[in-house]
C-alpha cells in the first residue's frame, strides 16, 4: 500500500512538473510596468501537489524584465536555500531573454550548490543554497527561472503549510498560486494584511485551491518600518488542527534532549549550593546558560534536525548551542534543581499570524509555570550580558508553551515605559567666572541597560574614557571629562551606572547685568536613546508606520547652582505635549539661587501608525526648539 502511495505521488508531481514547465508557459495578466521601477516582475508562478502524509512537490516559475543598471545588479544572481534533511532543490530550467530575442541558456557551470555560511569560519552542511548565476545581463533582458523543490521528510508528520508574500522589492505584473491537494485535506487558510482573491474546483479525489493578484506594487523600504511580514500581504495555508497541537508535537520532539547527564547534575550542585530560594536556583542558572554557554551553530544533522534540541548533556559539554539546544538544557539544569519549565517557542523578530496555526516559529526560550496560577513567566536564555530574564524587542510578541497537555497560543504584554529607563541625574554649579561643573550620573533599565552594558564590553577598557570624552563635548567645545566611572559590566545583580565629572569654562554668556546660560541636559545632547528607537522619525511623510524596537523612558533631572548676587529673570517656558501613546514634558523650578530642571520623553508603544505619526514629528520639533532656550540671570547687588 506504501510503496503504491509513492509510485502515485511521483507520478502525480512528474505530471504537475509537466503541465507547468512545458506547456502552461504563464502570461503576465497585469499590464503597467511601474515608472521608476528597476526591474519588473512579469510572472512569479507557484504550483503545489501536496499529500496528507505532509510530503508535497512544488515548482517554481517566475520571469523578470531589468529596466535599469540597478536592476541588472540587483538581478544579477538567484538564491534558492533549502535543507537537505527534509528537501531537495532542482533547477529545471535558467535562462536569459536578450532585448534582440536571442535566448542564453544558463550553463551548469553557472549554477553552484554550496552550503550556507553559518557564523565565522562554519558552514552548515545540510543547509544549502543553489546559486544562479545569469551570463550577458543588460538593461531590456528577462531572466526566467523555473526550479522544483522535492518534500522527502516533512518537519512535522501529516503536516502541510505554506505561506508567501504577495509585494517584493520590484513591482509584479502577476502572481499565482496553485495548492493541489487531497480532497480529504482538511486545509485552512486566510490572506493577512489585505484580500488575495481566491477560488478553488474538484479534480478526481483531490482539490485544487487557487490565489492570484495582478498589478502588484513595489515595496520601497523606509527607515523603522515594520518587518515585511507586518505589511505585505500574505497568505497562510495549512491543515494543522491547532495551536495546542504543536505544543504537543514539540513537547515529544524536545522532551529527550531534556534527561541530564552526570556533568550536567552536577553543574546544577554547583550553582545552586546554599541558594535557598527558587529565584536565587533560576538566576544561576539562567546567567550560567546565557553566558557560558556560547549561541552559535556548527551542524544540523539527524532527523527532525533544526527543530530538535541536542541533547543537555552535548550542549553542556559543548559549551555551545543555538536557542534550542540552549533553552532545552536550561530547562533540564530547572527540573534538576526542582523547578518546573518547559520549552517555549516564539518568533521575536516579526509578530505571528495566529489565524492560521502553522509553522511561524524561529526562536525558542523557557517558562516556568507560577506555583498559584501556573501561568507561565518567561526567560531568554539566548541573551547575553544583560541583567533581565527577557529581551525588549520581545514583548507584545507571540509564545506557544510546549508540554504534554498542549497550550494555546499566548501574546507577551507590552512592557510600561519606565522598565525601559535611560536616567541622566545632574548636579551643576555655575561658578563666577563663568565656568560650569557637574556630576552627572547616567543609570539605565532594562533596554538601555542591555545596549549600554553591551556597548560597553565591545569597546576596550582604555578606550571608554575616550568615547565618553567626545560625548561630553556636546555640552560646549571647551567641556572636558575629568572623572570617568562605570559599575562592573559583569554583575547582573545591579544595573550598568556610569558617572561623569564634567568641566566647561566661559560657559555663561554675559550681557551687561545679565548672565544667559543654557542647562545641558534640557535637550536630547546626551540621550542617545530616542534618536536610536526613534530610527525613522526624521523622514517628513512616511509610507508605512513606524516601528520602535521597545517602549522606553527617558528622563532628566538637573540642579544648577547659580551665583549669589544673581536672581532668575526668566526660564525657558514649560513643555506638555501627551499623545497618547508617547508624550514629553519639561519644567524648570527656581529655589533661592538654583534652577532646577527636569525632562521625561516616553513612548508606551511599539507601533506608531501613520494617522500618528505626525503628532510625533510635531512633538520633536516642539522638543527641539524648546531644547535651545536659555535660563536669564539679572544681577541683584
Amino acid at each position: 500500500m506504501k510503496r503504491h502511495m509513492g509510485i502515485g505521488f511521483f507520478i502525480i508531481g512528474i505530471m504537475a512538473l509537466t503541465a507547468f514547465g512545458q506547456s502552461e508557459i504563464p502570461e503576465p495578466k497585469g499590464t503597467l510596468l511601474f515608472e521608476g521601477a528597476n526591474a519588473v516582475v512579469k510572472y512569479d508562478c507557484t504550483r503545489v501537489v501536496a499529500q496528507n502524509s505532509g510530503h508535497f512537490e512544488q515548482v517554481n516559475h517566475y520571469r523578470v524584465h531589468l529596466l535599469t543598471e540597478r536592476g541588472v545588479r540587483e538581478h544579477a544572481q538567484d538564491f534558492n536555500f533549502y535543507f537537505l534533511a527534509y528537501d531537495t532543490v532542482e533547477i529545471i530550467d535558467a535562462r536569459v531573454h536578450l532585448p534582440n530575442g536571442e535566448v542564453v541558456i544558463v550553463s551548469e557551470d553557472d549554477i553552484k550548490d554550496v552550503p550556507l555560511p553559518a557564523f565565522g569560519p562554519f558552514f552548515l552542511e545540510n543547509v544549502r543554497e543553489k546559486i544562479i548565476t545569469f551570463p550577458a545581463l543588460r538593461p531590456g533582458a528577462e531572466i526566467e527561472v523555473i526550479s522544483k523543490t522535492i518534500a522527502r521528510e516533512p518537519p512535522i508528520n501529516d503536516v502541510y503549510d505554506f505561506n508567501t508574500s504577495f509585494e517584493s522589492q520590484d513591482p509584479t505584473q502577476t502572481k499565482f498560486v496553485e495548492i493541489d491537494v487531497p480532497i480529504d485535506m482538511k486545509l485552512k487558510w486566510k490572506a493577512r494584511n489585505g484580500d488575495v482573491p481566491y477560488r478553488s474546483e474538484r479534480h478526481g479525489d483531490r482539490m485544487v485551491h487557487r490565489w492570484e493578484v495582478n498589478d502588484i506594487a513595489q515595496t520601497i523600504p523606509e527607515p523603522g518600518m515594520p518587518p515585511m511580514p507586518e505589511v505585505s500581504r500574505q497568505i497562510f495555508v495549512s491543515n494543522m488542527e491547532s495551536w495546542e497541537f504543536m505544543s504537543r508535537w514539540y513537547t515529544k520532539l524536545a522532551s529527550p534532549s531534556y534527561v541530564p547527564d552526570e556533568a550536567v547534575i552536577a553543574k546544577v550542585a554547583e550553582l545552586t549550593q546554599n541558594l535557598t530560594t527558587d529565584e536565587k536556583k533560576i538566576a544561576a542558572i539562567f546567567y550560567f546558560v546565557s553566558n557560558d554557554i556560547r549561541y552559535v551553530e556548527t551542524k544540523l544533522s539527524g532527523r527532525k534536525a533544526g527543530y530538535k534540541p541536542e541533547p543537555a548533556g552535548v550542549t553542556f559539554a559543548n559549551r555551545y548551542g543555538v536557542c534550542r539546544d540552549k533553552a532545552a538544557l536550561m530547562v533540564s539544569m530547572l527540573r534538576t534543581a526542582g523547578i518546573p519549565s518547559d520549552i517555549v517557542l516564539m518568533n521575536p523578530v516579526w509578530k505571528i499570524f495566529e489565524d492560521v496555526p502553522s509553522q511561524q516559529f524561529n526562536h525558542a526560550i523557557v517558562g516556568i509555570p507560577d506555583k498559584q496560577t501556573g501561568k507561565y513567566w518567561y526567560l531568554d536564555p539566548t541573551i547575553e550580558k544583560t541583567k533581565d530574564y527577557l529581551a525588549a524587542m520581545e514583548q507584545d510578541k507571540a509564545v506557544l508553551p510546549c508540554n504534554e497537555k498542549g497550550e494555546p497560543l499566548e501574546w507577551l504584554p507590552l512592557m510600561p515605559p519606565e522598565d525601559h529607563l535611560y536616567h541622566i541625574q545632574a548636579r551643576s554649579e555655575l561658578h563666577d567666572d563663568g565656568r560650569y561643573t557637574s556630576q552627572l550620573v547616567i543609570s539605565t533599565r532594562g533596554f538601555p541597560d542591555m545596549v549600554m552594558r553591551n556597548f560597553m564590553q565591545s569597546i576596550p577598557p582604555e578606550q571608554r574614557e575616550n568615547i565618553f570624552k567626545q560625548i561630553v563635548q556636546m555640552i560646549s567645545t571647551t567641556a572636558r571629562l575629568d572623572k570617568f566611572e562605570v559599575t562592573d559590566l559583569m554583575d547582573f545583580t545591579q544595573n550598568v551606572v556610569i558617572t561623569l565629572d564634567i568641566s566647561a569654562t566661559d560657559y555663561s554668556v554675559e550681557a551687561g547685568d545679565y548672565l544667559l546660560f543654557q542647562i545641558p541636559n534640557q535637550s536630547s545632547g546626551l540621550d542617545f536613546l530616542t534618536t536610536y528607537l526613534l530610527r525613522g522619525s526624521e523622514l517628513t511623510e512616511r509610507r508605512y508606520p513606524m516601528k520602535v524596537l521597545s517602549t522606553f523612558a527617558v528622563r532628566a533631572d538637573e540642579e544648577v547652582v547659580f551665583p549669589k548676587g544673581y536672581s532668575v529673570k526668566s526660564v525657558p517656558e514649560p513643555l506638555e505635549r501627551d499623545f497618547q501613546d508617547f508624550r514629553l514634558a519639561r519644567r524648570f523650578d527656581v529655589e533661592k539661587n538654583r534652577v532646577k530642571m527636569e525632562r521625561l520623553m516616553e513612548t508606551s508603544v511599539l507601533d506608531i501608525s501613520l494617522e500618528k505619526y505626525p503628532d510625533l514629528q510635531t512633538m520633536l520639533k516642539e522638543d527641539d526648539v524648546m531644547s535651545k532656550g536659555r535660563v536669564i540671570l539679572k544681577k541683584t547687588s
